[in-house]
């Protein structure tokens, strides 16, 4: 038996899924937890299963983020693809469309910093991003020992990941272009994606 209910004050959708062997008791096999404004499913729970969540671009027609073990609450990824901002803050909506390591734009932070609010303070954070700078940004605060971390260097842009507590926001800010800005839990794992329009992925 698959229960609806009322989301955002306007859409009726799926709540959730129950599953009955002849006279046992019914047991609910899925949880449908929370919808965008387009009837896009942002997280749900399968019995047994770990949380899963999405976060929607491109007028939310395509997923681009699929986050394992991690609530939308806690999560933010964005490109800077599309119309979207991934659950960002993003000062301006200026994009640099000569530059990037997926898609086909990239961030220069002289246009303003990007922040996201509403952390836990008790929980430990991943905090990534490649740029075209050759360190990392000193703007991310509550770094745990050990980081930031250097990863590869591709074609002038170089993978840094934070892991970060402690801490309510996180912020970036300074100078350089940056791309494929992710956020998520530390016992989570982010897969993202771009897109072209009516043609297909890009990248993952």
């Amino acid at each position: 038996r698959t229960n609806y209910a009322m989301f955002n004050s306007s859409l009726i959708e799926p709540r959730s899924v129950e599953w009955q062997n002849r006279t046992n008791p019914s047991e609910v096999r899925m949880q449908y937890l929370s919808y965008d404004g387009s009837g896009n499913i942002l997280s749900y729970a399968k019995d047994r299963n770990p949380l899963m969540s999405y976060i929607w671009d491109y007028q939310n027609t395509y997923p681009i983020a699929e986050i394992t073990n991690g609530d939308s609450a806690n999560i933010a990824y964005t490109s800077f693809e599309a119309n979207g901002k991934g659950n960002w803050t993003i000062t301006s909506s200026l994009r640099d469309t000569l530059k990037s390591i997926t898609g086909r734009r990239s961030y220069n932070l002289l246009n303003g910093a990007v922040s996201k609010s509403g952390l836990q303070t008790s929980r430990s954070y991943i905090v990534s991003y490649w740029t075209t700078n050759a360190s990392a940004y000193s703007s991310i605060t509550g770094n745990k020992s050990g980081y930031p971390i250097q990863g590869k260097t591709i074609k002038g842009w170089t993978l840094f990941m934070h892991k970060i507590t402690g801490v309510t926001s996180v912020s970036v800010s300074g100078s350089g272009n940056i791309d494929e800005l992710r956020l998520y839990p530390d016992s989570a794992q982010m897969t993202t994606y771009t897109y072209s329009p009516l043609v297909g992925m890009t990248s993952q």
